[in-house]
Order: structure tokens, then C-alpha cells, then sequence
């Protein structure tokens, strides 16, 4: 059934307002680049009888500082992103918003959008796991933060109520910590990933002293692998990357013959890359 009613809130309070009185009835639209798609191919349950455009609640386009953390309001796009200088120095999330798409869709895509829509191999969800983000959830009766690990490894519509907005996304800082991304894809360009990999990573004297590796792609969710984790902490980073090749953690759930074979010979090379991308940033630091 195709949605009936059409919502254009400029405020925060209407926005939990309506989400309140229609709860599932209603589909939230940010950027639109994933859902307006879902919604055309009737691929969205249940079929919404409204649809909400919340890009006119400016008072969601923000990226700050506050308490440790760089906040990210629930409709910033990955443009402006990329172009904030409190984003720059994740430099795994910023490899991977480079990778998103086109510069088009990145103007207009959201991370919350992307985190409301669950896609298993979502860059830039990857990345945010690894950096430890938070995510504010908002409804009319109350607000809870959730890490990102607790929303983007589980079922969205288990996690996320339906009466609930992602209102901000917060990264903490952490200045003894570096990240990288690597993706995998058919294409160079406008390809969602065949096997994506973020680590962030403290070390010292070239000893891995703490690693969060974060796989999109290999499941049918975004996955923290902490077998690949437990395996290389307390190890030089030479050791621990040469360590991945050909290991398989135990998270993932690849079921596809078509691509398993690929993936599993993948993992271990690109988590060593993003590792030793990491510590070079560590390293240059000094």
C-alpha cells in the first residue's frame, strides 16, 4: 500500500510527535538514498502509511565538540563530514566516507540514514564500530545512548523502536589511537563493498596493545571480530598482521559458495593492512 500522508517537520518536537501517533505506520526520510529505493520497490515492512522528510529540522545539521566527543547530528550528511575539521583526525572513518558512493550521494546520505537502514556492509558503520561511537536515540518519552556495537550488529527493527529518532551519533576522542579503512569492491567507485575492514588500534614500541577490527560484508550484519582482536594483542604489529593471513574469525557467517571462497581468503589480508596502516600513523606521530 502506498503511504497516504506526508510529513514535513521543521522541529525536533514534531518529529517525536508524529512518530508517537503513527509509530509503525510511519517511515522516517533523511537523505533518501536508500530508502526512497526501498520504499519504490515495496521492499519496506510494514508498508508505511506515512512518510516523514525530516531534512528541515536544521537544528540536526551539526558537527561539534562536547565532552570528549565529536557529535554528529542526526541529518549531517557525509559531505560535511569529510569537510569538518573535528572529523579529520578519525583518519579510518575518513578513509571510509571517501568511499561512499559518489560525491552526489554523499551530499545528501547520512550516517543515521545508513545506520536506520541496517545494510550489512555499510562503510562508514564499519568505521564508526571500530572508533567505539555512540548513538542518541530519541523518543517522546525518553532519550538512551547505545554504543554503535549494541544498534549496527543487531536487527534495526529490534534495536531501534519505531518511535525512536536517531537524533546524534558521538565519536569519542581518543588522541593515543589511530584508524584505517580498506574496502573491497568490484568496482573503484559506487560499489558497496565485497569485504570491508576498520581497525583502531593503540600500541607502543611497536606492540599492539589494544585493537578493535570491525568487519562489513562477511554477515549479515556488521561484525566485531574479537577472535582477530584476541589474537594479535601483546604482539608486534609485524607479527600480528603476517599472524591474519588466512585466519577466519569465528564472527562471521559466510553461507554464499558464490563468494565464500574469496572473502575468506580476503579477511586476514586487508585486517593486516588496515593494522599496519594504523601503527603508521602511530608511528609518525613521534
Amino acid at each position: 500500500m502506498a503511504a497516504q500522508m506526508f510529513y514535513n517537520p521543521t522541529s525536533v518536537a514534531e518529529i517525536l510527535d508524529v512518530l508517537a501517533s503513527l509509530a509503525e505506520k510511519v517511515v522516517i526520510v533523511n537523505g533518501g538514498t536508500d530508502i526512497v529505493e526501498r520504499l519504490s520497490a515495496g521492499r519496506v515492512y510494514p508498508q508505511p502509511e506515512a512518510i516523514m522528510y525530516i531534512r528541515n529540522v536544521t537544528k540536526l545539521d551539526y558537527i561539534r565538540e562536547d565532552g570528549g566527543h565529536v557529535c554528529v547530528g542526526g541529518i549531517a550528511t557525509y559531505k560535511s563530514m569529510l569537510e569538518s575539521p573535528l572529523c579529520r583526525p578519525f583518519t579510518g572513518l575518513m578513509q571510509a566516507l571517501s568511499e561512499i558512493g559518489s560525491p552526489p550521494i554523499r551530499a545528501i546520505a547520512t550516517p543515521a540514514g545508513n545506520l536506520g537502514t541496517a545494510a550489512s556492509g555499510a562503510d562508514c558503520n564499519a568505521a564508526l564500530m571500530a572508533l567505539n561511537a555512540s548513538v542518541v536515540l530519541a523518543s517522546k518519552k525518553a532519550e538512551r545512548v547505545l554504543s554503535y556495537e549494541e544498534v549496527c550488529s543487531s536487527s534495526a527493527k529490534s534495536v531501534l523502536r519505531r518511535d525512536e529518532l536517531i537524533r546524534e551519533i558521538r565519536i569519542p576522542v581518543n588522541k593515543t589511537a589511530a584508524s584505517a579503512f580498506i574496502k573491497l569492491a568490484k568496482r573503484k567507485a559506487q560499489d558497496i563493498a565485497q569485504v570491508s575492514a576498520c581497525v583502531c588500534l593503540e600500541a607502543e614500541g611497536g606492540i599492539c596493545k589494544k585493537a578493535t577490527v570491525v568487519l562489513g560484508a562477511v554477515a549479515s550484519k556488521t561484525i566485531r571480530a574479537k577472535s582477530m582482536e584476541e589474537l594479535i594483542l601483546n604482539t608486534h604489529i609485524d607479527a600480528a598482521a603476517s599472524s591474519l593471513k588466512g585466519f577466519i574469525p569465528v564472527e562471521a557467517s559466510l553461507r554464499s559458495p558464490r563468494n565464500k571462497a574469496y572473502k575468506e581468503s580476503v579477511i586476514g589480508v586487508i585486517v593486516g593492512r588496515a593494522l599496519r596502516m594504523a601503527y603508521a600513523e602511530i608511528a609518525g606521530r613521534r
